[in-house]
């Protein structure tokens, strides 16, 4: 009963890799306790994962990625004038002024990143996605 509430809101999380890193050290501290297996044993992440979940048990990260695919199939399928697809589609204004250092990744970035690897032909053509989709607004 932890991981729900542990990824509760997780579909429109803007993660960075450390946040997912401590996500995942929080989880295997978490079914290592339930197991009642040490860190002395040197048992594996994946075997402690497949005692407690089964054989079929995802890690936190695959289930946080099949959350936000289900979050982006029902923002596709959303009408135009509904804020989440609005958000979706957004992009930076001409006259804004970015922050300085390394800028943080969009949703709509982040759900480019992730789908990438669904197409074998590099991406999947998805409306408002292309180069040249946002030009016209």
């Amino acid at each position: 009963a932890v991981r729900p509430v542990l990824l509760y809101g997780c579909e429109t999380w803007l993660l960075r890799v450390e946040d997912t890193r401590r996500l995942l050290a929080f989880d295997h501290r978490c079914l290592r306790n339930i197991s009642r297996t040490c860190w002395d044993l040197r048992v594996t992440n994946n075997e402690v994962r497949r005692r407690v979940l089964g054989n079929n048990g995802k890690s936190v990260d695959e289930v946080m990625k099949l959350h936000r695919l289900r979050w982006l199939g029902h923002v596709l399928r959303m009408s135009e004038h509904r804020l989440p697809r609005r958000s979706m589609m957004t992009s930076i204004g001409v006259g804004w002024k970015r922050v300085r250092g390394g800028q943080t990744k969009t949703w709509h970035q982040s759900m480019k990143s992730l789908t990438i690897g669904l197409s074998h032909v590099n991406r999947c053509r998805l409306p408002g996605w292309g180069p040249y989709d946002d030009r016209n607004k």
